[in-house]
This record gives structure tokens, C-alpha cells and sequence, in this order.
């Protein structure tokens, strides 16, 4: 198996210092979107951002992959800061592209209707710079990594369930041998069981490659299951960050608490909830 590139750097494989986005506003004014965000994140780590709808987190998932400019602020991989503007000529793009892949809540984003599970992950290998001998073999081992056999490698995205294709958009994501992996509420859409598979497989993966996970989502169990730290975003500033285990057991910021009490579980009580909601 293919493992994750090696960077060569001792280093976090991501750090991310003091993002800052905004969007101008019909009325006048911005809108802060990000605001001194940063964190780091070690080989084979896995952060989790959680926060509710407008809090910022996809903003910043957009910013580390690149679809999104940040005003100001850094972000290196392995120690080499990427910068704010796309680079230019086709192989500073596909570098670029392999530091940092993205699976998105709605896996038809990157899936090709038109191709076969097995003809999407033989475009990308192929884009990459694999011979064809070479890519048809690694394309047959990512499907095995990821749990699909040689039906859905012959099937289109529409004939292929909710969790094989969020399984193979990872597939794809991971034919790069990207050294970060950005997932926004990639098993969002999934029914509960599904979305335990997928976890477990994502977590098989970054212990089997050394990818580090970057995983926005706002269901804090999916957070507690798959990550090291966490990050809470409220109104695009961070209000409480750290080991995943002290912030969702023992939160300290009245958002952070608010968040977990709005979590059904049994004895839950809604009401109770929405009184620590609007007390925060």
C-alpha cells in the first residue's frame, strides 16, 4: 500500500496561525467569517471544528484547501507556508493539490456522473503522473482500502448507496497521498450505522498512512469518536480549543456548554437545553 508522502519535517504536518476572512455585507460593512484562528496538527493527528451554522468552520475548511482566500494569516504544511494565491503552471497546481485534499458533505462535488468508481480514481492517479499499468493497480488497492469490491468499481456514483460513495470520494481524496485530509461534515448525511463505517475506516486509514485529519462537523459525538483535539468556533472566533477528552468532558466556555447540552441523550430535556442556549 501507498502510504501518505513523506515531508521530511519534524514539525506539526499543519499548522495554521491567526486566519482571518471577512465578506462584505449588501448594507455596508463585513461580515468576519474567521478571525485569529490557528492550531497544529501532528502526523497521523486528527482535529475536530465544531460549531453551530454561521460559526465559521467551513470558511476555514475552505482556506486550508484553497477554494477560499484568507485576508491574512498562514498556513504551512510541513513547514512550507502555502500561499494565499493560486500558484501558476500545471505542476505547482497538482503540488499544491497533494498537500491538502477535501470530502465534502455531498460526495457528487467530486465524483464524475459520467465515470465508473474505478475511471475516477484512474483520471485522478493519471493527473497526478502514474502510468497506466501502475495507476489501474493502485486504483484496484484504494477501493480494497476503502471497502468496495469490483461491482461498485465498474458502477456509476447514482447507482452506488450514500456510504459507498462518500467511500469512494475518500478513495479519491486519497490518491494523492494527500499529507492532510479536510472533511466537512463528510458523514453528515449518512444514517447512523453507515456513518460508524465510515468513521471506522477513517480511522484505520490515518493510523495505516500517517494522514492527519481535519474533520468540521457539528455532531460532537462524530468529534469525540474520531478526534485528538478540538476547536470551537462561535461567530468565527475560536472561544475554546484542546484535547478532545477535557473539551467535551469538562468545557470551560459558556458557547462549549451550551453546544453539549443541546446533544439529545437519554434524560435529555429540551427545554433545559434551550434555557442554556439563550443563557450563553
Amino acid at each position: 500500500m501507498a502510504g501518505t508522502q513523506e515531508t521530511g519535517h519534524d514539525g506539526p504536518v499543519l499548522s495554521v496561525d491567526a486566519l482571518r476572512k471577512t465578506y462584505p455585507l449588501p448594507g455596508g460593512g463585513r461580515l468576519t467569517a474567521a478571525d485569529g484562528i490557528g492550531f497544529r496538527v501532528p502526523r497521523g493527528g486528527s482535529l475536530g471544528i465544531v460549531g453551530e451554522s454561521g460559526s465559521g468552520k467551513t470558511t476555514v475548511a475552505r482556506m486550508l484547501v484553497g477554494l477560499i482566500r484568507a485576508d491574512s494569516g498562514t498556513i504551512a504544511v510541513a513547514g512550507h507556508v502555502r500561499g494565499s494565491r493560486p500558484p501558476r503552471g500545471r505542476a505547482a497546481r497538482l503540488a499544491r493539490a497533494r498537500e491538502v485534499q477535501m470530502v465534502f458533505q455531498d460526495p457528487y462535488l467530486s465524483l464524475d456522473p459520467r465515470l465508473t468508481g474505478r475511471q475516477c480514481l484512474l483520471t485522478a492517479l493519471r493527473l497526478h503522473g502514474a502510468q497506466a499499468a501502475a495507476a489501474d493497480e493502485r486504483a484496484l488497492r484504494l477501493l480494497d482500502q476503502v471497502g468496495l469490491g469490483s461491482r461498485e468499481a465498474e458502477a456509476r456514483p447514482h447507482a452506488l448507496s450514500g456510504g459507498q460513495r462518500q467511500r469512494l470520494a475518500i478513495a479519491r481524496a486519497l490518491a494523492v497521498d494527500p499529507a492532510v485530509l479536510v472533511l466537512d461534515e463528510a458523514v453528515a448525511a449518512l444514517d447512523v450505522s453507515i456513518q460508524a463505517q465510515v468513521l471506522g475506516l477513517l480511522e484505520e486509514i490515518r493510523r495505516e498512512t500517517g494522514v492527519a485529519l481535519v474533520f468540521v462537523s457539528h455532531d460532537l459525538a462524530v468529534v469525540q469518536y474520531i478526534t485528538d483535539e478540538t476547536l470551537v468556533m462561535r461567530q468565527g472566533r475560536a472561544v475554546e480549543q484542546g484535547p478532545t477528552p477535557h473539551v467535551l468532558a469538562d468545557p470551560q466556555d459558556p458557547y462549549t456548554r451550551a453546544l453539549l447540552a443541546a446533544v439529545p441523550r437519554e434524560g435529555w430535556d429540551p427545554a433545559e437545553a434551550v434555557r442554556t442556549v439563550r443563557a450563553r
